[in-house]
């Protein structure tokens, strides 16, 4: 079966929950751990008791203690986990904290696994740990989640009763998703994985408030932290990379971060295992790695959870499984350049943003429109009623770079970054995702021009200077639109017949050229659904290269052709183009074609209007005639 995208027009890429792609990648040989060095699953006995490794606050590694309570096998397929009761640390008043994610935990100095789950409503912390003998063997099969069935919770019986709380339990209920548990279920022995706190910095609170609206079925947290001080950076920054240490991976670096927090399991040579549990589940992938800070820890009613900054880059994280994440020491990231510059009125001063986002398709666009938005949140309460002039450059290797030159008006001040950024982040989604060919982008230049007005024009109504017409005569329109809180204009506007067109009935729309280049895509076969990465490319320049701003005159003239397996078979007879359009073993799809014709005016223009004609031959004769 072929792949197909469609592409009728450019929506954000954040309106949902983001799919997680298929990657395929070489393993690389590693030496294994030691299998005496940690625990087999099936040697681990209720009662047991060892020792866990986590960081409270900044960079020191302290301990706490772990009693096994019992072992659930196949909480999902080929996964088993260790259920312990966690004490010290204050752990017994905080209970289990996301950002514990990844500690350690030993039972007679051999590796039992790392801390990954917890019981939200528990009065005891009870942990669900991934045995390491897990999170080893599936990091290096570059295991992917199968995400079908996740929402699903499993029910797991014991095989010797629990006694925990004054209660007793003869199962457990494992959850992969990151929802806490209904009140109903609040009574059960209930564990879901950790969330992963999104330590963020130079964010807005806007811009965390769209995060947080798209991260919650993701598991992760966005917590307006702040980066380090340059005090701490200087005097941690030499602190090690140690199992029980912070482990951060880096999203966004640069004048605004964004990084996930988590803890360090295990360090085989230069081969780094944490966290437990997945961050989403990529499979392949390559991240920043990053030494990390703790801040301090912020209390909740479920799960609290720790506050820290990423610090400094040690290597890649190149894993991200159902069991952890692992990644390499000394390693250098592969990370995509974004430059904004934002002025605010026309003698604002421009300030100017660079930062670097991870190559990652499911993420890049989601990432580069959060990073362009919050370039623009940066100047504060923006003007209820607004005018951009925005210019950006995406760069392609061994391509034309994608240029969106337009003005957006028309929006209050708080919808202007999603109305402003969201066809940059689906251009780059359409760019990365495309199933053909891959495509890298090299870098993304943005430059933005707020001024504190409305400069928009409403198409009211249309009147032509005739109704009829002769093939490669000249339709004359009379477009009258009405500026914001203005007094209405008149607009000419003409459209050249070709000398060929057939006589009949025709209908002229009047809108601005971004709707008028809409219906291209959608009338094209070969652009609304391309069959390869040279008709993707098309569509996407179809689109970046209309203007808001530009008056369009489109009429729809018919079909033009057929598609057939991605080739345009033009200027075929009529009869041919039904047969060949109807038959259903052909895949053969009609084009549509129409003329437009387009202006510059001086507004951003909203509305449309239409009005319809003739074309007739010899129509002086005829008009003369009925005279």
């Amino acid at each position: 079966m072929k792949n197909v995208v469609r592409i009728l027009l450019f929506l954000s890429p954040l309106s949902g929950v983001v799919a997680l792609l298929v990657f395929s990648a070489s393993p690389i040989a590693v030496a294994a751990p030691k299998l005496d060095a940690y625990w087999q699953v099936d040697d681990v006995r209720a009662g047991m008791k060892g020792v866990g490794r986590t960081v409270m606050r900044g960079t020191k590694v302290e301990s706490f203690d772990a009693e096994v309570l019992g072992v659930l096998k196949n909480t999902s397929p080929g996964r088993d986990m260790v259920l312990c009761r966690l004490s010290g640390l204050g752990l017994e008043k905080t209970g289990v904290i996301a950002g514990m994610s990844g500690s350690p935990i030993t039972i007679d100095g051999k590796l039992l696994g790392a801390v990954a789950y917890a019981w939200p409503y528990g009065k005891e912390p009870i942990a669900g740990v991934t045995p390491f003998s897990q999170m080893h063997g599936f990091v290096e099969a570059y295991e992917r989640r199968d995400l079908a069935g996740h929402d699903k919770p499993v029910r797991v019986g014991l095989r010797q009763p629990l006694h925990v709380d004054g209660k007793s339990f003869e199962s457990a209920t494992v959850s992969e998703a990151y929802d806490d548990p209904a009140p109903r279920e609040a009574d059960g022995l209930w564990l879901t994985p950790l969330r992963t706190p999104l330590a963020a910095s130079g964010f807005t609170p806007h811009s965390l408030d769209l995060l947080r609206e798209r991260c919650g079925g993701a598991g992760l947290v966005p917590v307006q932290g702040g980066a380090a001080t340059a005090k701490i950076a200087d005097e941690e920054k030499d602190a090690p990379l140690e199992p029980g240490g912070p482990l951060a991976l880096a999203m966004i670096t640069g004048d605004f971060d964004l990084s996930g927090i988590g803890t360090v399991t295990h360090i085989e040579g230069d081969r780094v295992y944490g966290w437990g549990h997945p961050f989403m589940g990529l499979g392949a992938c390559e991240f920043p790695l990053m030494t990390g800070y703790i801040h301090t820890i912020y209390p909740r009613q479920t799960v609290s959870f720790k506050m820290g900054s990423p610090l400094r880059t040690v290597g890649v994280v190149n894993a991200d499984v159902s069991t952890c994440i692992a990644g390499w020491l000394h390693r250098k990231p592969d990370m995509l350049p974004v430059r904004m510059t934002v002025t605010l009125g026309d003698k604002g001063a421009v300030r100017t943003f660079n930062v670097e986002t991870v190559r990652q398709r499911s993420l890049t666009p989601a990432l580069v429109f959060t990073a362009l938005t919050n370039s623009v949140d940066m100047e504060g309460e923006l003007p209820e009623e607004l005018t951009a002039q925005f210019d950006a450059r995406i760069e392609l290797e061994g391509r034309d770079p994608v240029i969106i030159k337009d003005m957006y008006s028309g929006f209050s001040g708080g919808r202007a970054p999603a109305a402003l950024y969201g066809q940059v982040a689906g251009v780059v989604s359409l760019l990365l995702n495309n199933p053909y060919e891959p495509l890298r982008v090299t870098r993304i230049d943005c430059d933005t021009r707020v001024s504190a007005e409305r400069r928009t024009a409403e198409v009211e109504t249309m009147e032509l200077d005739s109704d009829a017409y002769e093939p490669g005569g000249v339709v004359r329109a009379s477009v009258f639109v009405r500026p914001w809180k203005g007094t209405p204009q008149r607009l000419t506007a003409k459209l050249k017949l070709p000398d060929d067109l057939p006589e009949g009935e025709y209908t002229v729309t009047a809108s601005d050229e971004v709707s008028a280049a809409q219906l291209a895509l959608r009338d094209d076969p070969n652009l609304s659904s391309p069959q390869n990465v040279e008709q993707v490319l098309r569509a996407v320049h179809v689109q970046t290269e209309a203007k808001r701003t530009r008056l369009t005159l489109r009429v729809p003239v018919g079909s033009a052709g057929v598609a057939v397996g991605g080739k345009s078979l033009a200027d075929l007879p009529a009869g041919m183009v039904q047969i060949l359009g109807s038959a259903r073993r052909t895949g053969a799809l009609p084009i549509c074609a129409a003329l437009s014709s387009s202006q510059a005016t001086d507004w951003v223009v909203q509305g449309s209007e239409s009005a319809r004609f003739t074309v007739v031959r010899h129509k002086q004769t005829i008009a003369d005639t009925d005279r």
